[in-house]
């Protein structure tokens, strides 16, 4: 694909007016192509994007599981979208929800063995799919794009994110 200018992609008819409003603009269209892209993967397994990254870190942390509170704060979600991200999997047969070994009012989540073959399934191709993006910049330009967005995270978490 020709490279287009953020202008051209927008078709606005002048140039925007500043440096900062451009980034922020670049930032979020980036963003939302990289969304669509990754619904387009994931909706060939039956997967969002998040479900999948569920299903990830259920695999990194074993057949201990985690609470919804406890994989609440490893997502990229709201809280209150847990719930029903875990009922779909559970539906599913990707997880499910075990009583806590020592407090019966919290449920620990785990991984079953559908959800960890289908997880193994998709994890090859999704890291796959993101070498391909991202090797289009170069190590120097990676390591940029993180502490770019590291600076700009805390900011808004300074800020009241």
């Amino acid at each position: 694909m020709k490279r287009m200018k953020l202008q051209q992609e927008l078709k606005l008819k002048q140039p925007l007016a500043s440096a900062n409003h451009e980034a922020l603009l670049s930032l979020v269209r980036t963003s939302a192509l990289m969304q669509k892209l990754s619904d387009r993967f994931f909706s060939q397994f039956g997967l969002t994007d998040v479900q999948f990254n569920i299903l990830m870190i259920l695999k990194e942390h074993g057949d201990a599981g985690l609470s919804q509170q406890e994989l609440s704060e490893h997502l990229i979600v709201t809280k209150s979208n847990v719930v029903g991200l875990i009922d779909r999997l559970e539906r599913g047969g990707c997880v499910k929800r075990m009583s806590h070994p020592s407090d019966r009012r919290f449920n620990q989540i785990v991984l079953t063995p559908k959800g960890s073959k289908l997880e193994t399934k998709i994890e090859q191709s999704y890291f796959e799919e993101v070498d391909k993006m991202m090797n289009v910049l170069s190590a120097p330009q990676k390591k940029a794009l993180i502490q770019a967005m590291e600076r700009i995270r805390e900011y808004i978490i300074d800020n009241g994110a």
